[in-house]
């Protein structure tokens, strides 16, 4: 047996990884709110946390401050906010385009995969201009038939001088 024969089980759950992630960011840039709240697990997650310092970020949700920390329901609201343009901060909301790359996919316990990617948007707004934000993605995600829920999604934004507001379309 080579390393080769070693690594294969895994390639293809890095691609199907890789095409899930692709379809979220596809779906945020077509602004499918809907389809993309769909792709979370009831029980889900979504943190962005801080930095504390040039080398290390918030690592406790809930004792530490974090750019959004929210689970389904706090997500379902602020795609309501979006929906009903009573986010003022992000009105008109920008023209964006995610690229997104997956880097690791492994099976953990409990029929888990934790995943890992880089990301990068684009994002313009025709009264502010255009902007880029960057930073990478950890995944826990659930099995689903032929495709996965999101468990957890925790974004890592690498801007420590954060431009213009944060939310679920630009990050």
């Amino acid at each position: 047996m080579t390393q080769l024969d070693l690594i294969k089980p895994e390639t293809r759950l890095f691609e199907r990884v890789s095409a899930f992630l692709g379809h979220e960011a596809g779906l945020l840039d077509r602004r499918e709110w809907h389809a993309w709240l769909a792709l979370f697990a009831p029980e889900a997650k979504y943190w962005a946390p801080v930095w504390v310092d040039d080398h290390k970020m918030t690592s406790d949700p809930t004792r530490q401050t974090s750019l959004i920390y929210a689970d389904r329901t706090e997500l379902e609201a602020r795609i309501f906010r979006i929906e009903g343009e009573d986010s003022y901060a992000s009105m008109p909301l920008p023209h964006t385009t995610h690229v997104v790359t997956c880097t690791g996919a492994q099976t953990s316990a409990g029929h888990m995969i934790k995943a890992r990617a880089n990301w990068m948007v684009h994002y313009f707004w025709r009264t502010k201009g255009a902007f880029i934000r960057a930073g990478h993605y950890e995944y826990d995600l659930r099995e689903d038939d032929d495709t996965f829920q999101i468990v957890l999604k925790k974004i890592f934004v690498h801007d420590d001088r954060v431009v213009g507001p944060i939310d679920i379309y630009n990050i």
